[in-house]
Order: C-alpha cells, then sequence, then structure tokens
C-alpha cells in the first residue's frame, strides 16, 4: 500500500535491490508514486491564481475608468490597494472610506481588527466613482462600494467570472483569474517595494494572518530561485 508519506518523499524507499518478478513490482511501484507526485504537480498548477504586475494593474485600472467600467476599476484598484480577503473588501461602504485617511474594520475569518492608510490613489478612485454615481443619482454614503443592481452586494462568484472576463477582455496575463488576484498582487508589490526582502515577509505575514512567512512566499509566488537571486544581488 502506498502511503501518504512516500507519495511525499519516495526516496524513504531507499536503495532496494530486489530480483525477478520482485524487481518488477518495486519498479512498477515507484512508478506510479511519480507518475502520482507529476499528477500533484500539474493539478496546483491549474488551481493555484497568480497576481499580476502592479503596472499592468495601474494600466488596467486607467483603461476601466476611460471605458466607464467604474465598478470594475474601484474592485481592482481597492482590491489591489487593501490586500483584504474578498468577504471583507465587498462589505466596504462609502462612508467606511470616502474622505478617510484610514479605515479600521475586524477580519471576517479571523475576527482580528486590521487597520488600513488609505493611498491617495485609492481617494481619487472612490471620489471619481461616487460623483459619477451622484450625477445618475444612485448615490448614498451608505451605499456599498461594490453593489449589484437592486443594492446588495455582488457575491464572490460574480467577482470570479467578472475578474476573468476583464483580464480576458484587456489581455492580461493572470494564471486562474479570481478575487485571489488582486490579494496576491498586493502582497506581490508589497515585497517588491521593500527590496524584496525578508522584512516585508514577516510584515505580510501578519497582514495576511498566515502562521509562518514560507506559507506567505507560497501564497504570493515567491519561489527558491528568486530568493536565491536576492542573496546574490547583495
Amino acid at each position: 500500500m502506498v502511503t501518504s508519506e512516500l507519495i511525499k518523499r519516495p526516496y524513504l524507499l531507499g536503495p532496494v535491490r530486489v530480483k525477478g518478478t520482485a524487481n518488477s513490482t518495486f519498479h512498477s511501484l515507484f512508478s506510479s508514486i511519480l507518475a502520482i507526485i507529476k499528477l500533484q504537480k500539474m493539478r496546483n498548477r491549474r488551481t493555484t491564481t497568480s497576481g499580476i504586475d502592479w503596472n499592468v494593474m495601474l494600466g488596467l485600472s486607467q483603461r476601466l475608468v476611460q471605458d466607464k467600467l467604474y465598478r470594475d476599476y474601484l474592485l481592482i484598484l481597492v482590491g489591489s490597494y487593501f490586500g483584504l480577503r474578498i468577504s471583507d473588501l465587498l462589505q466596504l461602504r462609502f462612508c467606511d472610506v470616502e474622505d478617510k485617511a484610514e479605515i479600521l474594520l475586524t477580519e471576517q475569518k479571523t475576527g482580528k481588527e486590521r487597520k488600513i492608510t488609505i493611498n491617495p490613489k485609492v481617494n481619487e478612485a472612490i471620489k471619481i466613482v461616487a460623483d459619477v454615481l451622484r450625477k445618475q443619482g444612485r448615490y448614498t454614503p451608505e451605499d456599498y462600494l461594490f453593489a449589484n443592481r437592486w443594492g446588495g452586494i455582488i457575491s464572490i462568484s460574480f467577482v470570479n467570472r467578472r475578474l476573468k472576463y476583464i483580464f480576458s477582455r484587456y489581455q492580461v496575463n493572470v494564471q486562474n483569474p479570481s478575487s485571489h488576484t488582486l490579494r496576491k498582487t498586493f502582497g506581490r508589490r508589497c515585497w517588491e517595494a521593500d527590496n524584496k526582502s525578508e522584512r516585508a515577509l514577516v510584515y505580510l505575514s501578519e497582514i495576511f494572518s498566515h502562521s509562518s512567512i514560507s506559507i506567505t512566499k507560497r501564497y504570493i509566488g515567491i519561489t527558491e530561485q528568486q530568493i536565491a537571486d536576492v542573496y546574490m544581488s547583495l
């Protein structure tokens, strides 16, 4: 029987030497383990979501506002600057963020309080969208930032479909696009803006409520080779 430990670390089988049919059985078992590992790696590549380059995100935001896709513009910009889980992002109302320097919220998943300093670009985006909605007679401060046509919160599944459509329409290369794309874009930008430092990973692991920085590295897509390149660049 193939154990999960052998699947993870097939070298535990050691230098086994057997003859005849036993040798054939061993090779068959070893080949099966390698096939399972390869299949798992392929599955992970298909399901892992990537972030997008920061400048690409900013350029996409400008194209969205030019095309008057205001909700999409606000979603991508605020999502990338705040780095919130989508469940927390969708709870935001205009009165929470408009003309504010920072916001304090309680994360739904962890119950932790989180304070976010609002970047001027986010303030500008919120003002642009609020002014448009005012002119259309569709604005109150209590409205959700990302409301559906009936004034309720858009669903996470809708966000995932919408982001996939936007990235495809504007030819933005994203692996398995979803709401995680925005959070990972934030994480990647923080790491790169701090010269790809270990300190940035410590901060991010706290922001993301990860138990270790190794989880944070995997989450934002940092490879071991990239870490090695950082040390070589010193």
